[in-house]
This record gives C-alpha cells, sequence and structure tokens, in this order.
C-alpha cells in the first residue's frame, strides 16, 4: 500500500459552481495501453476505487514512471508498438521494488493457451479480454486493492506484536537484571554485616588480647612502686619479660596483617634444610608449650630436607601451629610435629589431642578474623595467626590444610612445600647482610650518645637504662634541636625518632649529610615504623641502621656494639 498523499479532486456543490479541497490517495493505478480510447474506458471503469490514475502509452512510459513512484496495481495492454506487453511485465519483475506488484493483462484477441501461461509465468493475476465489463474490472481492482490492504495491515499487526514481544523481553530482562542486582546487593548487605560482625569480634578480642599482657605488667610496675627499694625477684622480671614479648607479638601480628593486605609482604628466600626450621620453631615454642606442661613428640626425617624458603617465614608459621596446639590443648596434653617428604613435597604436621574443631568451622579457620575456638579461661589470640599462615606458605607456593574429628577430638595441621629446585620452588636470593655494628676502640667501655624522641617516657627510660651502663647521652625533643645537638657534640651514636615534631628524623639524617657529610655519627633510626619501604626510606636519608620499637636493651647493644660490655 502507498503512503497516504494529498490530491487536488473536483467536487460538485450548485450546478456548475466548484470547489476543490485536499482527497486522501492510498493507493496508485498505473494503465497501459497505446490506444487512447482504451485509457478511457479503463480509467471511467476504475472510477470510484479513491485511486489515483495515471495511463501510459508505451512500455517505456510505464516504466518510467514505475521508477518514479510506486503502485499498487498495473493493467497492462499485451499488444503495443516497440516494447509489448509481456517484455514490459519482465522487467518489471526484475526490479526488487516492483517485483511484487499486481498485473492485470488486457487483450483484445483471443488468446492462446501459451500466452495465458506466459502471462502468470511474468506474475500476473488475472488475464482479461477486450472489450472488458466495466463493472468486472473494477470488481477485481477493487478486490486487489483490499487484499494489499489487508496484508499490509496484517504487516503493521506482526510488526507491532514483534516489537511488543521486543518490549515484553526488554522488561524481562530489565527485571532479572534487578532482581539480580538486589540478590547481588542482598549478599553484599550480608557479607558487610558479616564483615562489622567479625570486626566487631576482632576489636572485642583485640582489647582482651592486650589486656592479657597489660594486667601483669601493671600488676608488675604496682609492686615495684609500692617496695621501691626491694628489687624485683628474678621470677617477677621473666613474667614481665614474656608479657612484654608477647605485646610485640600481637602488634606484629596487626603489622602483617596490614602488609599482607597491601601485598607488601617481601621474601628473602634461602635455601635450606627444612629440619632447621622445624628445630627453631620448637625452640621458640618449646616456653608456651612447657607452661601447659604438654609433651612434645617430635618426629624428624633422619635425611635433609632441601627447600627454598623464607626461615623466619616459616619458622613464624610452624611456631604459631605449635602455639596454637599449646592454646587449645588441656594442660598434660599431648603434641607431636612431624617433618618428612611424602609425594615429592615437603611437609611438616602439627597434631594435638585438644579441644578439636567442629565442622562448620573447618572451611574457615584459615579467614582472617575468625577466632571461634575459646578457651575456657575465655582468651584464643586474635584470629590473625592461621590467616597469616595462609598467605606466607602460599607465597611459598606451598598449601596448608587441617582436619579434625570434632570437638574433643583434636586437631592435626599439615604444611606442604616445594622442594627446592623443583618448578614450583622460590629461587633463592642472596640476603641482605646486617649492618656492621659499631666498633669500639681497645680499652673503650664509654659512648656518647643522643636520644631524639618526642616522648618524653621513651626517652628517658631509653637514657636511664644507656646511663646505667655508664655512657654519656644529649636528650633532644623535637627535629631542630636533635640537629643542633648532634652537630654540637658530635656523638658516637644518635637514635632518632622518625616522627619527629618541627622536622622529621629523616630529614634531620639528610640535614646532618648535608652540613657535616664527615660526621662520624652512626645514625640509627629508632622507629615504630617497620617493613622493607621504611628501612629503604631511612637508608637513603642517611640512617645506618633501623631499630623497631618496643626495642630489647640486648638488642640496642648489640647495635651499639655493647654486647661484650653491657655489665659496665
Amino acid at each position: 500500500m502507498l503512503d497516504s498523499v494529498e490530491a487536488t479532486a473536483p467536487l460538485a456543490i450548485h450546478d456548475e459552481e466548484l470547489v476543490t479541497r485536499p482527497v486522501r490517495i492510498r493507493h496508485r493505478i498505473l494503465i497501459v495501453d497505446d490506444r487512447p480510447e482504451n485509457l478511457l474506458a479503463a480509467d471511467a471503469a476504475l472510477t470510484g476505487l479513491g485511486a489515483l490514475i495515471v495511463t501510459a502509452r508505451s512500455g517505456e512510459e510505464a516504466l518510467k514512471h514505475l521508477l518514479e513512484s510506486e503502485y499498487s496495481l498495473v493493467l497492462l495492454d499485451v499488444q503495443m508498438p516497440g516494447m509489448n506487453g509481456y517484455e514490459t511485465a519482465q522487467y518489471i519483475r526484475q526490479r526488487p521494488r516492483t517485483a511484487h506488484v499486481p498485473i492485470i493483462f488486457l487483450t483484445a484477441h483471443e488468446g492462446e493457451s501459451k500466452n495465458i501461461l506466459r502471462a502468470y509465468d511474468l506474475g500476473a493475476v488475472d488475464f482479461m479480454f477486450k472489450p472488458f465489463e466495466a463493472a468486472i474490472l473494477k470488481s477485481k481492482a477493487q478486490t486487489l486493492l483490499s487484499l494489499q490492504e489487508r496484508t499490509e495491515a496484517l504487516a503493521r499487526l506482526q510488526v507491532q506484536h514483534e516489537l511488543e514481544l521486543e518490549r515484553q523481553r526488554q522488561q524481562a530482562d530489565q527485571l532479572a537484571r534487578e532482581t539480580a542486582a538486589k540478590l547481588q546487593l542482598a549478599h553484599l548487605n550480608e557479607q558487610l554485616a558479616e564483615a562489622d560482625h567479625r570486626k566487631n569480634e576482632f576489636l572485642a578480642i583485640l582489647a582482651h588480647e592486650l589486656r592479657n599482657p597489660l594486667a601483669p605488667l601493671r600488676a608488675l610496675f604496682d609492686l615495684a612502686k609500692q617496695t621501691p627499694d626491694t628489687p624485683l625477684a628474678p621470677r617477677m622480671i621473666e613474667i614481665g619479660d614474656r608479657q612484654l614479648t608477647l605485646l610485640a607479638r600481637l602488634v606484629d601480628d596487626l603489622l602483617d596483617v596490614s602488609r599482607i593486605t597491601a601485598n607488601k609482604i617481601e621474601l628473602r628466600p634461602e635455601t635450606i634444610d627444612l629440619r632447621e626450621i622445624v628445630e627453631t620453631a620448637m625452640t621458640t615454642s618449646k616456653p608456651r608449650i612447657a607452661d601447659r606442661r604438654h609433651t612434645l613428640v617430635p618426629q624428624i626425617s633422619a635425611t635433609p630436607i632441601a627447600v627454598t624458603v623464607d626461615s623466619l617465614r616459616i619458622v613464624q608459621v610452624i611456631s604459631n601451629l605449635l602455639n596454637n596446639a599449646a592454646r587449645y590443648t588441656q594442660p598434660n596434653g599431648r603434641v607431636e610435629i612431624h617433618c618428612g617428604v611424602a609425594n615429592e613435597r615437603a611437609f611438616v604436621t602439627v597434631k594435638d589431642n585438644g579441644i578439636g574443631i567442629p565442622a562448620d568451622l573447618v572451611g574457615t579457620i584459615f579467614d582472617m578474623f575468625v577466632q571461634e575456638r575459646v578457651r575456657s579461661d575465655g582468651s584464643g589470640g586474635l584470629g590473625l595467626g592461621l590467616a597469616l599462615a595462609k598467605h606466607l606458605v602460599a607465597l611459598h607456593g606451598g598449601s596448608i590444610s587441617v582436619t579434625s574429628g570434632g570437638r574433643g577430638c583434636g586437631s592435626t595441621f599439615r604444611v606442604e612445600l616445594p622442594l627446592a629446585g623443583s618448578p614450583e620452588s622460590l629461587r633463592p636470593r642472596t640476603r641482605t647482610s646486617d649492618m656492621e655494628p659499631l666498633v669500639l676502640g681497645p680499652g673503650s667501655g664509654k659512648l656518647r650518645i643522643a636520644i631524639v624522641d618526642d616522648n618524653e617516657d621513651a626517652r628517658e627510660l631509653v637514657a636511664h637504662m644507656l646511663e646505667t651502663a655508664g655512657h654519656e647521652v644529649f636528650l633532644a625533643h623535637d627535629g631542630p634541636s636533635g640537629l643542633e645537638t648532634i652537630l654540637e657534640h658530635a656523638p658516637d651514636a644518635a637514635l632518632i625518632d622518625i616522627g619527629l615534631p618541627g622536622m622529621t628524623g629523616l630529614d634531620v639524617a639528610r640535614a646532618l649529610k648535608e652540613r657535616r657529610p664527615d660526621l662520624p655519627t652512626r645514625l640509627i633510626a629508632f622507629t615504630g615504623y617497620c617493613g622493607p619501604e621504611a628501612n629503604a626510606r631511612a637508608t637513603e636519608a642517611g640512617f645506618h641502621d633501623h631499630l623497631v620499637k618496643p626495642v630489647t636493651m640486648d638488642a640496642l647493644l648489640r647495635c651499639l656494639g655493647l654486647q661484650a660490655v653491657a655489665a659496665v
């Protein structure tokens, strides 16, 4: 069907008075005949169909009209000079735009059957003989035009139906996406709620675990204050030292969590006998095991087991497993540690006969902040140790797993590591040697030491320890005064905090290097900042060594080269 167009047609009103108004033309009909009287007869027969009648007197003229406009029907005379009706129909059918236009052939001769068949082969919808009945021609044309309108209406309905189906499909997809988004949001909310719950539990446990070592330290200082003239018993000093060590370990665990989260754990792989690592871990954990009066049963391979690992980190992992075994086993229990090779991988297992692990916890026990194996006294660590162990072992290309029969049935943790030289193994890296300690001259036992720290208590206590050992100490409370103190006295060594007011410890070291490049003072970063990046920044600024707070007196004296004269 053609697009509606507007044409101007005469409309009779009174006698001979004529007016014009737009008439909607829905169809065009092309009549092709070389005789004018035939064109007039066909035009008259088709009057009243609401179609625009266009005439052509040759096949060539007809093709020109078909090129310019779209037509709903073609009445085509068979016998015409030049291009006859059959040839004209053949060209009409060859063009995609007109290939489906209905054609009614008109002829004044009785046609042979072969000619009629030829007309139908060319796509004719009818074959009429002249003279034709006007009513019949009009009826056939009207029928064809009505069929076209219905076909086009059905096509429009089909398009509308497809559009509606597409709209419904898009709505369904949008609904599915919204539903999935809601489910994902609900899942994320659950995860956030669980993370928040874990965080709150962790903070509560952290407060509890920090109070554990702080309580005996508080009592120890109260005891010292009550009897200031009576030295503390060795047993009391041992308790204080052990609790300080525990406190430092808790802080180290928190720092390791931060490094793992930021992907800043640095390994120093070296090829070493795994048996040596296990022996070191057992020595480290022996006091904890002894406190609980457990029996430690080692079963170590008789032959060396070469692995390429950061020995300090793997000692940390195995010691953590031994400490957990001691913690979660009732006193007088049994802890076994095995070390060997199986399936071309090195392994260490730690087995206890303690409280065990419930089945629903086995799958999450290595997650961060999971801490559900609580002892009867309410304590049980921060829930960080096993998560750290898992990450550290994974960094070495290994794995860690746990099995347990449930509550009261004990637990077995297994660490597997690649053997040295295997495809999964780390490659050894040359360990950077430690900074050479300050060397004292023959007969020397006294040093001149500057302490630059804005923490008055820390500054005074370290100064008192060094002065008690017979050394001369100079104090400064901020960066600018520390810089002037060191320039004025040129001490043998300077303990400089990094986070100083006025100017940082790094700025102090840079200023000293710029103003006195020949200064003999050994600069020691004495700070709570730790890790490879902190060490690198301190070295770049001009520091010779790096001590992380809290530091023991032994570590400080070793750094100053005073281990042989600590009792002076």
